[in-house]
């Protein structure tokens, strides 16, 4: 009895096995080159970027330039969206943003220095001596190209702890047997 009923739940997992088998004439068995292709990072195409426009790149103040409603109003935070030192997106700055995106997240620099290089590429260095995010930004044709961090903030100082009067001696009990002289 035991073994007919275990032969038969065999022969029913191999039907419902046999149900969902995968159609041979479309199945393909991997090659060589398929299993043993060789990897490398150079084989990854690089990210392309859009190109940098004149909205994308800071004054000499540190200021977003080309936007529209700071050229009218002629405030310099409006041309970042930000404050000095204030910051309008949260998020993390990474090599290949363009001089805006990062004054958009790491607010106005302190100073901005912008200039040409020997190749006669456009070069811009934001500094922020504050702040979360700082450190000395260096751009290359509007894009960051390295981020050296800035000096730690000073470590806060120890409040004293203040120092509980001391208590006085305590008192011998007079001994009877004992004079002393004052």
């Amino acid at each position: 009895m035991r073994i007919s009923a275990k032969f038969a739940m065999l022969m029913a997992v191999l039907l419902a096995g046999g149900c969902s088998m995968p159609d041979t004439d479309s199945y393909r068995l991997p090659t060589a080159s398929n299993l043993f292709r060789p990897t490398s990072v150079t084989n990854y195409r690089e990210k392309a970027l859009p190109p940098v426009t004149a909205a994308d790149m800071v004054d000499a103040n540190g200021n977003c330039a080309g936007s529209p409603a700071a050229m009218v109003s002629g405030d310099p935070a409006a041309q970042s969206g930000a404050l000095p030192g204030e910051a309008v997106l949260p998020g993390p700055v990474a090599l290949g943003m363009t001089e805006c995106e990062v004054v958009r997240r790491a607010g106005v620099p302190a100073r901005a220095e912008v200039g040409a290089n020997d190749r006669r590429e456009r070069t811009a260095t934001l500094t922020y001596t504050g702040g979360e995010r700082a450190g000395i930004y260096s751009f290359t044709d509007g894009r960051l190209k390295s981020m050296e961090l800035g000096p730690e903030p000073p470590a806060p100082e120890k409040v004293a702890k203040t120092k509980k009067p001391a208590k006085p001696p305590a008192r011998r009990p007079a001994q009877p047997d004992r004079v002393s002289v004052q």
